[in-house]
Formats: C-alpha cells, structure tokens, sequence
C-alpha cells in the first residue's frame, strides 16, 4: 500500500479509545426519540380540533435520524407530514446535534394558496412566539440562526414580509429552543404546535 500515513491528533486519539462518549451520545439520541414519540401524541391530540382537509389529517408521524446535516448528527419528527413535488404542507420538529431543537411549519403549491390569507390575518401570533421565516430560495435549508436562511419576524415590516410571500413558491416559519432548556422542551414545541395550529386555523 503506497498511501499517505494516516495519523490521528492527539484528541482524536483519546476519542477512538473512549467509548462513552459514543454510548452517552446514542443515549441522548434515544431520548429524543422518546421525546418526539410522546410529542407526536400531544400533536395527534390537537389536530383533533381543527378543520384541515383530510389528506393531511390522515398523514402518520414519521421520525428519522441522520448523522449529517451539516455533519452532525439529528432527529426530526413529520407531523402532519405532506410532501410531493408541488405541494406541501408539514410541520418539522428538528434535534440539531450541538444547536438546538426547532419547529417549522412547510407550505408550498395549494397549500400555501389555502392557508396564506390567514396567516397574514394570524402573523401576530408568530411575532409573539418568537418565529422566524424564510427567506432563502431552498426551501431544505434548516439552519434557522442563519440570516441567510432565516429572519425573525419580529425585525421585518409588514411590505418586506408581503414581498417575501409574492416571491417565494413556498412559506416556512420557525422557531428554535436552544438545549438549556431541554426539560421543558416538550411542553415548549407542544406550545409552539398549538400556535401554528392557529395560525392556520379558520
């Protein structure tokens, strides 16, 4: 074998020889799935008590796991979940391994068409709740601290946030929880659901 030597840093040594970290790392991501799993439920719940066409009531949650979104680890739980080239309406809830969890409603096609005149009657409750939107053009990325990405709502005007809906083909709007508040982040995103809810509903 004539390739280069491959050697390891001194820290990247002590890592290869330390399991834990990896165990306590898997442990983590176990419990978000815990986490998402009973969110999941609450969300079950309050889409029981409000008018949304019925392809999207019927939708399952889905959670999934990767290792790299912008080479760290996550989870992210689809609930509803509606996706096709044209349309789409979901809400995203992300675990973002050294970031933060967020949650981002998606809607693109007829479902925007749908539900845009609410919203922009219900952009109050966003402001309030701390959400950002998004501005950039591909709609997959979800890095909600990014300015390229994302601005907070609170920061636009009312003309700047009517632009960003005429232009763009879809809508998404965020808000994050960062990790020092793990123990109440399932009752913050069940919180944050029931606004989008809101948001959408008649």
């Amino acid at each position: 074998m004539n390739g280069a030597k491959i050697q390891l840093s001194k820290e990247e040594l002590q890592l290869v020889q330390n399991a834990e970290w990896v165990l306590t790392k898997n442990k983590i991501i176990q419990k978000v799935y815990v986490l998402f799993g009973n969110l999941s439920e609450e969300m079950k719940n309050q889409l029981q008590t409000i008018n949304l066409p019925i392809e999207i009531l019927q939708t399952t949650p889905k959670i999934a796991r990767g290792e790299f979104y912008k080479n760290l680890p996550y989870v992210m739980l689809d609930y509803p979940r509606l996706f096709n080239t044209e349309n789409i309406f979901a809400i995203r809830t992300f675990f973002w391994w050294g970031n933060y969890f967020s949650i981002t409603i998606h809607l693109k096609g007829i479902y925007k068409d749908m539900f845009i005149n609410k919203i922009k009657t219900n952009i109050s409750l966003l402001i309030k709740n701390n959400f950002y939107i998004c501005i950039n053009k591909d709609e997959w990325q979800h890095e909600v601290d990014d300015n390229n990405n994302y601005l907070p709502l609170s920061l636009i005007n009312e003309n700047d946030i009517n632009k960003i809906f005429a232009q763009q083909n879809f809508l998404k709007f965020s808000a994050k929880i960062n990790f020092d508040k793990w123990d109440e982040t399932e009752i913050i995103l069940g919180k944050l659901f029931a606004v989008l809810l809101l948001l959408i509903n008649d």
